[in-house]
């Protein structure tokens, strides 16, 4: 890498840092999710219908859940250390009250009914063994295929940090990195319709793996790691930078998820009150990832 900055006669990292606020100033960008939805949030698995807004929150994971009973009833077993979660529902509870009519010791009695809140166990279909999932029959046709430079670092950054998971082959709703598991998911390939945008997002979510104490320790320049706060904030401005970084050395070029890049980080730029130093304090701690993520030492 470093031979092709001084052949090219530029820094590629700033470069890229240069267009991305380049295309900033030309005004705002929207965001699109670059790949294809392969469920409706949270759903049930017999009935297919997805769970309450409410409920969706309660859950916090997307994919199909199923009740104990709909468990057994598929000839499934529940993973062992499996934990349940909860959905909840308004019932009624009606009840009998003794009442006295207006102007008459006579007494009547009356129904009454009113809504009561209940609630069942749902166990998630990935907790659970022995039942298939029915997603990946909605799956759209795809003519994508992978671009081998990109998946040759993506596997070399895998193979190298034995303790990183990474999970690509099921159907997803969600692209992250969960810093307690060290495990980064993605959607599949499958669920693109652009290669670029799936090496972008994928180069996204690796990048937040680099925050870890054993590779960058960007993990001790947060203190405060909640959504929507500035240290967030800031996490994802790195993530989105050294993902750009990493498509340009990479050779993938696509201005469609270039611009969702810029999208992305003005949006969390905005998060900061438009603090536009932070770019470079950013591309700064992206460009360490990117090379660490390339073993470009």
């Amino acid at each position: 890498m470093k031979n092709q900055e001084t052949k090219k006669g530029f820094n590629v990292y700033q470069m890229v840092t240069d267009k991305v606020i380049e295309q900033m100033n030309k005004g705002i960008i929207p965001w699109h999710r670059p790949w294809n939805g392969v469920a409706d949030g949270a759903i049930n698995y017999v009935t297919r219908k997805p769970y309450s807004l409410l409920n969706q929150m309660l859950l916090g994971r997307d994919g199909e859940w199923l009740t104990f009973k709909q468990i057994q009833q598929q000839g499934g077993k529940i993973k062992k250390g499996a934990k349940a979660g909860i959905v909840v529902f308004y019932g009624k509870f009606t009840y009998t009250k003794e009442t006295k009519q207006d102007g008459s010791e006579v007494t009547v009695m009356e129904e009454h009914t009113i809504p009561v809140l209940k609630y069942y166990n749902v166990f998630h279909i990935e907790d659970c063994t022995g039942i298939e999932s029915k997603i990946k029959d909605n799956q759209p046709e795809t003519t994508v295929e992978p671009i081998e430079q990109a998946e040759a670092i993506i596997n070399a950054y895998v193979e190298r940090e034995k303790t990183l998971k990474f999970q690509n082959d099921k159907p997803s709703n969600r692209a992250y990195y969960s810093p307690s598991m060290d495990k980064v998911v993605v959607p599949m390939l499958s669920q693109y319709t652009e290669v670029e945008e799936y090496y972008s997002t994928t180069f996204h979510e690796l990048t937040h793996s680099t925050m870890a104490e054993s590779r960058c320790n960007r993990k001790a320049d947060m203190k405060q790691a909640a959504f929507g706060s500035k240290d967030y904030s800031r996490e994802e401005l790195v993530a989105e930078l050294g993902a750009a970084m990493l498509c340009t050395v990479t050779n993938i070029d696509s201005s469609k998820a270039f611009r969702n890049s810029v999208a992305y980080i003005q949006g969390w730029l905005r998060a900061l009150k438009n603090d536009n130093k932070m770019i470079v304090w950013a591309a700064s701690r992206a460009e360490k990832a990117a090379k660490y993520i390339m073993n470009d030492k």
